[in-house]
């Protein structure tokens, strides 16, 4: 597995984000364009530019890379469909895991408090896990960026609160996960990997 990991994006200068789009291929091009707000452009365009780095450095492949989506959204490559990827980003931190077997990645910054949201995507377990534990918030995030990676690994779209709540948060018979907690910097992310047979 090779991670890419953007810590702190008011590092990208604008010069540098220029320069980017500049490089872009058309359809990321157009994507980057639909968001709104430069600091989401700004996110979308480094994601991609992680993703074409880590494809250079660990694959030797130096085109740009083009892909496709699922049926929920998991994307693909194009001219590489052996080679696997995720991407994501939050707050000024961006993530891209790169693999030889399907994986999921998901970054999400540390929350001041998200009770309000504990029941309805935990179960009664992990929900009070996460209230007892030494550093609730942190626990928090990282149980959150497991069930979101595990999401991507598998590509099925989220349709209700009670799927969400039975997706795991610990290694199973199927599925395997591995955490980083970067307290200093303010953000979780976890990536998850199938251990056997594919669910």
């Amino acid at each position: 597995m090779k991670l890419l990991l953007e810590p702190d994006l008011s590092s990208y200068t604008d010069e540098a984000y220029e320069a980017d789009l500049l490089r872009l291929p058309a359809h990321r091009y157009s994507k980057a364009m639909t968001y709104r707000f430069i600091a989401d452009r700004k996110r979308c365009v480094k994601a991609y530019m992680l993703l074409w780095e880590g494809l250079r450095q660990e694959y030797g492949v130096s085109d740009a890379p083009s892909f496709t989506y699922g049926p929920n959204g998991k994307p693909f490559l194009l001219d590489s469909p052996e080679i696997f990827f995720s991407l994501s980003h939050t707050g000024n931190a961006v993530l891209c895991a790169l693999d030889g077997r399907e994986i999921g990645a998901d970054i999400e910054m540390i929350p001041r408090q998200n009770w309000e949201s504990l029941l309805r995507v935990f179960s009664e377990e992990e929900a009070s896990e996460i209230v007892h534990s030494p550093a609730p918030e942190i626990s928090f995030a990282r149980a959150w960026t497991r069930k979101e990676s595990f999401l991507k690994l598998t590509g099925r779209g989220l349709t209700d609160f009670e799927t969400l709540r039975a997706i795991p948060t610990r290694d199973t018979p199927e599925v395997c996960f591995e955490t980083v907690t970067r307290e200093a910097d303010g953000f979780v992310y976890s990536t998850c990997r199938f251990t056997g047979n594919p669910l």
